[in-house]
């Protein structure tokens, strides 16, 4: 018996060392993309007959033949998974057991119950493999060297984005401090004090938080853009380049993606310097499923390659997204572009158009400059007609108000009201602390 457990945990550290030299070659330009691609559906194939084997959910599931077909052989007829399956199947998902794991996280529950996301610790390698390249590449060109202070905000201590970026800053040498702003122990004062009083120099952060440290500091007085914040990575939420480029702006620091991804299905996509997030091609196998009325953007759904602690198989990642070849940006990565539009759930219907959270983010943002808060509200007016309400906490001069209101009912083809307002709903102002993936747009259609 030990020497079969013996055997088996050679196996599982060669397959490990294996898979870390697979990225290391795709990372370092040894392997092409075309001929990655090669070698992807192999890699699937053997990720559904380890998940078969290995979780009991899967072992079901798969027997279930109603799957439609794929772009790909390996997955042509095989069952889509969705997060309903995961809130429902609960632990029976994992292909490992918990005392195999090498940590667990749950998902933060904002929009069910929480699902279990164990990692082994070849899910946390092969994952962050792509981000160390990623933070190694925008430090280098930002910093030029790796001895910048970095603040660590993320949600809550069961996320794995903060023992994410810590592990990433350890093994780059890069010091960091962790501050959760939504615990009581930090908050935005503290979190403010700190950055100021230890000088740190790059904020890990979603875009919300980003919003609101600013918004604290011009409430005592502190011009963003005076602290010693220089490089903002942005992550957790939805974020159009108008969205980077305004808080750029507020901080005078660069800001850029730092990846793209989910507690279920780990770091899918990590930025660039040029705003651009890049596809971890050697670690799933991506579909978009068509969306009637969208041309070229259709929901993310992934097959996970890595054989790990819970591999998902076409699981439908509930996001927006579209892909672009890796020659239109001039980072120098291979890796396909991943664009990200929202939430399939929030698309809405404006003046029988369909309009994706991204467009209304980047009409608002295109705008109005310097926000640092904003909400949109649709309405039905008495007479039956459809409105706007656009809030913003930004500085507008009264003259330019018509203006604004003029160019974003010309976007939108239905009135607009701007709403210049020093605080916003709840849920909005505190971004990330109540949910990791807020929404910023109301539909009060649906009440009325």
């Amino acid at each position: 018996m030990h020497i079969l457990e013996g055997e088996k945990a050679m196996f599982n550290n060669q397959l490990h060392q294996e898979w870390l030299e697979h990225i290391d070659d795709y990372i370092n330009g040894q392997i092409e993309l075309k001929n990655l691609f090669q070698t992807t559906e192999s890699h699937a194939e053997k990720v559904i007959d380890y998940v078969d084997e290995q979780s009991s959910f899967y072992r079901e599931h798969l027997r279930n033949k109603s799957g439609s077909s794929s772009q790909f052989k390996v997955l042509d007829g095989v069952p889509f998974t969705t997060k309903e399956d995961l809130r429902f199947a609960g632990t029976s998902v994992c292909s490992l057991p918990f005392d195999k794991i090498a940590m667990y996280y749950e998902t933060t529950g904002t929009t069910g119950t929480p699902t279990p996301c164990p990692r082994s610790s070849i899910d946390v390698e092969t994952s962050g493999a792509f981000v160390k390249k990623a933070m190694n590449d925008v430090y280098q060109a930002r910093f030029g060297t790796m001895n910048a202070l970095t603040a660590i905000m993320g949600p809550s201590e069961l996320y794995a984005f903060g023992d994410t970026y810590g592990e990433i800053c350890r093994k780059l040498g890069i010091p960091f401090v962790r501050l959760w702003p939504e615990s009581p122990r930090v908050g935005l004062d503290k979190a403010a004090h700190l950055i100021t009083n230890l000088g740190v120099r790059s904020l890990i952060c979603s875009p919300a938080v980003a919003l609101a440290l600013a918004r604290f500091y011009t409430s005592i007085g502190v011009a963003p853009r005076e602290t010693s914040v220089d490089q903002i990575f942005v992550l957790g939420e939805l974020c159009t380049p108008e969205m980077l480029q305004n808080i750029a702006h507020l901080w005078g620091a660069n800001c850029s993606h730092g990846l793209y991804g989910s507690q279920e299905a780990h770091a899918v996509a990590t930025g660039c310097s040029q705003g651009n997030l890049h596809f971890c091609e050697t670690n799933y196998l991506a579909e978009i499923l068509p969306i009637p009325g969208l041309e070229g953007i259709g929901e993310l759904c992934l097959t996970m390659l890595v054989p790990g602690a819970k591999p998902l198989i076409r699981f439908r990642t509930g996001d927006l997204a579209s892909f672009s070849p890796a020659t239109n940006c001039s980072c120098g990565s291979h890796s396909r572009c991943l664009k990200v539009f929202g939430r399939v759930d929030d698309i809405i219907t404006i003046a029988e158009r369909q309009m994706l959270p991204a467009s209304i983010e980047s009409a608002v943002l295109g705008a109005v400059d310097n926000v640092l808060g904003y909400q949109v509200a649709v309405s039905t007016a008495d007479n039956g007609t459809e409105t706007i309400e656009v809030s913003v906490i930004a500085t507008i001069e009264p003259g330019s108000i018509a203006q604004i209101q003029k160019k974003m009912t010309d976007y939108f083809a239905i009135p607009v009201k701007l709403n210049v307002t020093e605080q916003l709903d709840a849920r909005t102002e505190t971004g990330a602390y109540v949910s990791w993936k807020h929404a910023r747009i109301i539909d009060n259609r649906k009440s009325s």
